[in-house]
């Protein structure tokens, strides 16, 4: 069960949204050759696609939100010490957290009227709440996400020698110990948290 979670944990986001991408690159391409080699045109293929993007797109928030990727102006961070860029992100992370545990409701709400009002996509027949499902799971994963990156730097705050995936550059000899005990992963790292080769 360890593993498991450790394996959720890890790459959640990255599967799902490699499966969309494999999935909406084949539908795409099963509807190009359907078009022009067999002359006929699917009705679902577009329509399902655009259901597929929309979920990555979602998804793809709380994947950024997991390594810290987003559009940013770093130079003011980058002239703070450790400690006292752990301090900002720290009420960064907290704000952000705020903001989306305030949204969560409000998906959910979305999400039930589909489910009572029985609409189904025209071309395939899903139920729309298999898509509006999309915002509701996307503002819970980013808010564990945004609550983990928390932690992550409170630590930092504090002193403590943490193991931060966004940032490997941060990362001490006692912080990757750390992290291979806990995932029984054996890897090797050298002392200034790059690989070695």
């Amino acid at each position: 069960m360890k593993k498991i979670w450790n394996w959720l944990d890890a790459y959640l986001e990255e599967s799902l949204l490699c499966v969309f991408l494999a999935a909406m690159t084949l539908i795409m391409g099963i509807q190009v050759f359907s078009r022009y080699v067999l002359q006929t045109s699917l009705s679902w293929s577009e329509e399902l696609t655009r259901y597929l993007f929309i979920w990555s797109g979602f998804l793809s928030v709380s994947y950024c939100t997991k390594y810290c990727i987003s559009i940013k102006i770093e130079q003011f961070a980058a002239s703070l010490s450790r400690h006292s860029r752990a301090v900002l992100k720290v009420i960064n992370h907290t704000i952000e957290l705020a903001f989306f545990v305030y949204m969560i409701p409000f998906a959910w709400s979305f999400l039930m009227s589909s489910v009572h009002n029985g609409q189904v996509s025209p071309a395939c027949g899903l139920p729309m709440y298999y898509v509006q499902a999309a915002p509701f799971v996307s503002f819970v994963l980013v808010a564990f996400r945004i609550l983990q990156r928390w932690i992550i730097e409170f630590r930092i705050m504090l002193g403590q020698n943490v193991y931060d995936p966004a940032h490997p550059e941060r990362n001490t000899e006692e912080s990757f110990i750390e992290a291979n005990s806990v995932e029984n992963e054996p890897k090797k790292y050298s002392k200034k948290g790059g690989h070695n080769k």
